[in-house]
């Protein structure tokens, strides 16, 4: 509470005290359409489609908005800012969204639901950022939801930025470079959710679940981002 007093939070868009985001600029968010996260054709609650599902391992997707404007600039501030209690806020709306998902209520009641996050290479970790926002909001979302956070994989690989990659570019700069963990953790016919603050092809978080299936086929995936680029 003090230190709320001393240094008040402010909305990321127009500097107003007191919320990260005002009530106001909430408005400014724009809600993502339901498509399948792979190939962009309309799918009920994000679900992979069919044609999809035969190629892919992840069958479903969680978001909260699309990335543009205000919600770009909340992400932003967490990712490169620092602003590590951003991430508490960003992953109680997330928290929101698995709680009213009627699949993810069902395996939470039942604790079947289980969350981990796409690592970093230690390089960039802790010799350019720091601390991996991914965990962190991982961790957070976990937190809300009283469930466990697992660390399934490391990256043992150092990759360039993604930013400016297209998909066969990305899928490429990926391929190999993450090292799954002691698995016997994790419950048989668990369902793994699995967390980034952002994504645009949903290629590292495929990668990461394809790498993970390999070693225990029985596991399901889900992913959860704060927000979609649609490029």
């Amino acid at each position: 509470m003090l230190l709320d007093l001393l240094f008040p939070r402010t909305c990321v868009w127009c500097w107003k005290k007191w919320e990260y985001l005002c009530p106001e600029c909430k408005k400014e968010l724009y809600s993502h359409p339901e498509i399948c996260p792979f190939c962009h054709q309309k799918s009920s609650d994000f679900q992979t489609c069919k044609s999809c599902a035969e190629n892919q391992v992840l069958q479903w997707i969680i978001i909260w908005f699309a990335y543009k404007w205000v919600a770009k600039k909340l992400i932003l501030k967490a990712k490169f800012a620092h602003k590590k209690d951003v991430i508490s806020f960003m992953a109680k709306r997330l928290a929101l969204l698995v709680q009213t998902n009627k699949q993810l209520k069902l395996k939470l009641e039942n604790f079947e639901l289980f969350v981990s996050y796409v690592p970093s290479h230690w390089r960039r970790r802790y010799y350019e950022k720091w601390y991996n926002q991914s965990m962190l909001l991982a961790k957070s979302l976990a937190n809300e939801l009283w469930i466990p956070m697992l660390e399934l994989a490391s990256k043992k690989s150092y990759t360039v930025s993604q930013l400016h990659l297209n998909r066969s570019e990305r899928q490429k700069n990926l391929k190999w470079v993450f090292r799954v963990w002691d698995l016997s953790q994790v419950l048989n016919w668990a369902t793994i959710l699995l967390v980034d603050d952002v994504t645009t092809t949903g290629s590292t978080l495929s990668e990461l679940a394809k790498t993970i299936h390999e070693s225990r086929n029985d596991l399901n995936f889900w992913w959860a981002v704060i927000a979609r680029n649609m490029w």
